[in-house]
C-alpha cells in the first residue's frame, strides 16, 4: 500500500503507488501480519495519492514503515 508519512493520535496518513477510491474499508496490516487500522479516505494526486487509516489502537506503526492492505 505504502509508507506512514505522518501521525496524529489515532489517524495515520501513508502515502503510497497503487492507492485507489476501492480502498476505502478495507483492513490495512503491518509487516507482520498484525492489523492496525481501515482505510477511511483517500486522497490528493492520482499518480501519488494519500490514504487517512483510522487505527484499531492507540499502539501506531513507526513513521516510514511499510503498511498493507489485506
Amino acid at each position: 500500500m505504502g509508507e506512514v508519512v505522518n501521525i496524529s493520535g489515532t489517524t495515520v496518513i501513508v502515502q503510497g503507488n497503487k492507492i485507489g477510491p476501492r480502498a476505502v474499508g478495507k483492513i490495512v496490516i503491518d509487516k507482520k501480519m498484525n492489523e492496525v487500522g481501515r482505510v477511511v479516505d483517500v486522497f490528493g494526486p492520482v499518480d501519488a495519492p494519500y490514504a487517512k487509516i483510522v487505527l484499531f489502537s492507540k499502539e501506531t506503526p513507526f513513521r516510514d514503515s511499510a503498511v498493507y492492505l489485506r
